[in-house]
C-alpha cells in the first residue's frame, strides 16, 4: 500500500480487538516499515526496488521492532503532545517501555509486512534467507494490479474517514493513544 496512513486502520482494529497491546506501539509499528523506502531512493536511487530489511519478515521483527520501540518510547511522546495537543504524560504513560509495547509494535510492524505483501508486486519476504524473492505474492493479481490496489485503497481510506468520524469527541486522544 504506497499511502503510509492507510495501514491505521490495521493497528487501530487489532487494538480494539486486544487492549492489552499498546495503541501507540501498534501505530508506529503498522507504519515504521515505509522508512525505509526514502533511503532507498536516496542513496540507491529507483533503478532498485524501494522495499528491502523492513519488509521482511526477518527485518520487520528484529531491526525494525527495536528502531519502532525506540521511536515509540522516544520520538512518538513529543510528536502527539506537540503536533496534536494530547496531554503529554498521558502519552508518555501509554509509551512506556515494556514487554507489551514491544510485542504491540512487532503485531503492527508484521502486519505492515503482511498487507504489503498483498498490494505490491516485489517483496523480499524471506529476505535474507532466501535468495530467491518473491516477483508477485500469491493474491497479488487480485489486490495488486490498479483496480485491486485502488479498491484497497478506497475501503482502508473509508475506514480512517469512519474512525475520524465515530471517534471525533476527543479524536486524537481516541486515535493517537487509546
Amino acid at each position: 500500500m504506497p499511502v503510509t496512513p492507510l495501514h491505521y486502520p490495521i493497528a487501530y482494529f487489532i487494538y480494539k480487538l486486544d487492549k492489552r497491546l499498546s495503541l501507540p506501539g501498534l501505530i508506529v509499528g503498522c507504519m515504521f516499515p515505509d522508512l525505509e523506502n526514502p533511503f532507498i531512493m536516496l542513496f540507491w536511487g529507483t533503478d532498485v526496488p524501494n522495499r528491502l530489511v523492513l519488509h521482511s519478515i526477518f527485518g520487520a521483527a528484529t531491526i525494525g521492532t527495536f528502531l519502532a520501540v525506540v521511536v515509540t518510547v522516544k520520538i512518538y511522546p513529543y510528536l502527539v503532545s506537540s503536533l496534536f495537543h494530547v496531554n503529554k504524560e498521558q502519552v508518555k504513560t501509554k509509551c512506556k517501555l515494556s514487554l507489551g509495547l514491544v510485542v504491540s509494535v512487532l503485531v503492527g510492524i508484521l502486519s505492515h509486512v503482511l498487507l504489503d505483501f498483498t498490494n505490491h508486486p516485489y517483496n523480499p519476504l524471506f529476505w535474507p534467507f532466501s535468495t530467491q524473492t518473491f516477483t508477485e505474492s500469491p493474491i497479488y493479481f487480485a489486490l495488486g494490479d490498479p483496480l485491486g490496489s485502488l479498491s484497497v485503497h478506497i475501503i482502508m481510506g473509508t475506514l480512517l474517514a469512519v474512525l475520524i468520524i465515530v471517534n471525533r469527541k476527543n479524536l486524537f486522544e481516541k486515535l493517537l493513544v487509546g
